[in-house]
């Protein structure tokens, strides 16, 4: 018997009881549907972290932080009390010291470290004088920003700002650069200190945390010294440092001062590694995700093989007279194994459809509302290898269910079975 008619076989058994069929087809389905639009969030969120990635620009920056050696509440280990180590902010961080900028810079590879300044601002005001709430970003000196008009701060800039773009009006961000911005902060005394700053650039929403305003770092420093002045349990103590080391380091060279710097009692990791590490929550929130659309495919393989076994006992008969008039065992079996690869088929070729259609669905949804701000991120991606690796993987799954209910057709007596009733 020719494969091909191997094949019109197996789908014309298949249409016999359309009910069974489409019940199991059905299973598999909803399994194919999920994998794949789970892989697709994965497969969107990995593309545009790759685009972030790729134009991401200081490329030998390091961000160090003192390690945080609190005691584990649930834990019954404790920690000596260190009375140099300095403490504030959120969950009471112990803060890097101006000795620690000092240790940092004395380390073999650090050619410039600049302590990231905590400014918390009260306000923002635009052109139209309404006040507007506002986080301040300390820029990274060589740092690509998305920008849709304008540049970046100045490195030492001390009137010069950006500004996210839903802080100005769609269609304006060009005609926006060179007026001036206010924003307002709180000094040690608890007065509200207004400067005036010049708009230089308005910033694309991405991953690189384009949420807040960017100033310069020396405006954040001067900031702070006005909010901490006089308060000596604040002065000199930081959220960390910014560190450039030396730009002819390799990668070896980047994970050795990465160790030394560890030893030493700081984490240091790059932009890469930080953007990097969204990516890995979202592939073990994915994971999760998958796991229930493998229990889902798993409940189908076991409809499959019920589905064949109960189609093998109604058509015993029809078995022992396909032997009689000469087919073999490989025949028998391969007809019922085309039946079980081509359940898994049509359910993995109508989820991976269905998941394609919903997913160009979503993304025009969210590129109009809640993604509306990053440009060029598609929630839903289905690249063609990922998707036929989810139809192939289902199909070989069908046929691996298969194989009892073929089996057991091939061995079957020709004798005995025409004898069944």
């Amino acid at each position: 018997m020719r494969v091909l008619d191997i094949i019109k076989t197996s789908q014309r058994n298949m249409l016999r009881s359309k009910l069974r069929t489409f019940l199991t087809v059905g299973a598999v389905f909803i399994g194919a549907l999920t994998l794949s639009l789970t892989n697709g969030v994965g497969n969107g969120i990995k593309a545009y972290v790759n685009t972030q990635l790729g134009n991401l620009g200081a490329e030998n920056a390091l961000i160090i932080q003192a390690k945080q050696t609190q005691s584990n509440p649930i834990s019954n280990d404790v920690k000596k009390y260190d009375p140099e180590r300095q403490t504030g902010g959120p969950f009471n961080m112990i803060l890097t010291s101006n000795s620690d900028i000092e240790k940092i810079k004395n380390t073999a590879g650090i050619v410039k470290v600049t302590p990231m300044y905590t400014t918390p601002l009260e306000y923002i005001a635009t052109s139209n004088e309404e006040k507007y709430e506002a986080v301040a970003n300390q820029y990274i000196e060589g740092l690509n920003l998305e920008m849709l008009a304008g540049r970046t701060v100045g490195p030492n800039s001390l009137d010069e700002i950006t500004v996210p773009s839903r802080y100005i009006k769609p269609g304006t961000h060009e005609e926006a650069i060179g007026k001036y911005i206010a924003i307002g902060y709180k000094d040690s005394a608890g007065k509200i200190v207004q400067r005036i700053l010049k708009l230089v650039g308005v910033q694309q929403q991405s991953l690189l945390g384009n949420t807040g305003i960017n100033i310069s770092s020396s405006l954040a420093e001067e900031i702070y010294k006005q909010q901490t002045a006089g308060i000596s349990a604040l002065s000199g103590g930081y959220q960390g440092a910014v560190a450039q080391h030396d730009p002819n380091y390799d990668e070896a060279k980047i994970s050795d001062l990465k160790k030394r710097l560890d030893e030493a009692g700081y984490s240091a990791s790059t932009l890469e590694d930080q953007i990097g590490t969204i990516g890995t929550v979202i592939n073990g929130i994915l994971i999760v995700l998958n796991v229930f659309g493998v229990i889902t495919l798993l409940a189908a393989t076991f409809g499959i093989v019920n589905t064949l076994l109960m189609s093998v006992n109604e058509r015993t008969s029809e078995i022992g007279l396909m032997k009689a008039l000469g087919a073999n065992r490989k025949t028998i079996f391969s007809i019922f194994a085309f039946e079980a690869m081509s359940t898994g088929f049509w359910g993995a070729l109508l989820g991976v459809t269905a998941s394609m259609l919903l997913g160009t669905v979503v993304n025009n949804i969210a590129t109009e509302t809640f993604l509306k701000d990053f440009v060029g991120f598609d929630l839903l991606a289905f690249p063609i290898l990922p998707s036929a690796a989810v139809l192939f993987g289902i199909v070989l799954l069908a046929l691996i269910a298969g194989t009892l209910p073929s089996l057991k057709a091939s061995k079957l007596d020709p004798i005995k079975a025409l004898r069944y009733e």
